[in-house]
């Protein structure tokens, strides 16, 4: 069942190209809230993008995502007949559940409900419905792609690790250990191993904290199944000086998956000095991250990424503005 609340939009800030929606749906056991973004003006149905945000109870699209958001993609296309679907996981914001019992596949179903959604609205062509998301949000894309592929025409996986949670786990910890105790590579990873194993097993027996309980949850996710699997157009988007998910070790991962090379709808791109939330940075800053700047070579490959899968409305919606 598809619960559906437009209220009066509101003018965004792209010289009123586009009104802001607020909607909500229903998942499941669940009523998910969120934003819908709209073309005022359409000579077709437009293409729609739906954002994925990252882990944790308190990350929200409205608040931690919105300058990124803004950045990646509602900037770029301020005059493009392109949709943006935006919602809060459930148990985040006015979103209904409990964020720390769901898995990857529940977000993902919640995410194949927003598609389904967006296939109610007459101004989306339901063919061009693409998912977008950064971090864990890229994982959750690489489901998507796998599971619902009659729904989600292409995605971008943002600093999605190709490799298990286990896995990532340990990359965070090395990282800290390299970063903060001055520890080689190599020792730091022997470390992490270590303090992982430690960490999964009091997890397993005592989940106290609300992240120890999404951590039980998921800990033993692995994509590969789902990453086989995807057939539908694929970037994924590495940082070089990504904390959280080592580029080489998502690119090794994809070397073992396919030893004859990447399948042609799966492409990435390694942004060069950059971090997990694609700020130009060094691998072990420390300073204020308020004062990093997003990329935009970055999102001059997203761009080009997006324009090429729905090129084809993109130049029929100019063409008909230069005529004007």
């Amino acid at each position: 069942m598809i619960v559906l609340l437009l209220v009066a939009g509101i003018h965004l800030s792209f010289a009123d190209s586009k009104d802001s929606l607020s909607v909500q749906f229903v998942s499941d056991d669940a009523l998910i809230k969120g934003k819908l973004i709209l073309p005022q003006k359409q000579d077709k149905k437009a293409p729609a993008i739906i954002f994925l945000i990252g882990s944790g109870g308190n990350s929200s699209y409205s608040k931690d995502y919105k300058r990124f958001l803004e950045f990646f993609l509602e900037e770029p296309f301020e005059n493009d007949e392109v949709a943006f679907l935006y919602f809060d996981k459930r148990g985040v914001g006015e979103s209904e559940g409990v964020w720390y019992k769901a898995d990857f596949e529940q977000r993902a179903r919640d995410a194949m409900h927003a598609a389904e959604y967006l296939r109610t609205v007459p101004q989306i062509d339901q063919e061009k419905i693409y998912v977008v998301g950064h971090s864990q949000g890229g994982w959750i894309v690489q489901v998507c792609l796998s599971e619902y592929p009659h729904l989600f025409a292409g995605g971008i996986s943002m600093a999605g690790p190709t490799f298990d949670v286990k896995k990532q786990l340990v990359n965070d910890y090395q990282s800290a250990f390299i970063c903060n105790k001055n520890l080689a590579p190599e020792k730091a990873l022997k470390k992490a191993k270590r303090m992982v194993n430690r960490d999964l097993t009091i997890i397993s027996l005592f989940p106290l904290q609300e992240n120890w309980k999404q951590l039980k949850v998921i800990r033993k996710f692995d994509p590969k199944e789902y990453l086989l699997n995807v057939k539908k157009p694929l970037l994924l988007l590495f940082a070089e000086n990504d904390r959280l998910v080592n580029p080489t070790w998502s690119l090794e991962h994809l070397g073992e998956l396919y030893p004859k090379g990447l399948p042609e709808n799966i492409s990435f791109h390694i942004a060069a000095d950059e971090n997990h939330s694609f700020k130009t940075s060094p691998f072990c800053y420390k300073g204020a991250w308020s004062d990093l700047k997003f990329s935009e070579d970055t999102r001059d490959v997203m761009v080009d990424w997006i324009k090429n899968e729905i090129g084809n409305v993109l130049e029929a919606g100019i063409r008909s503005k230069t005529a004007n």
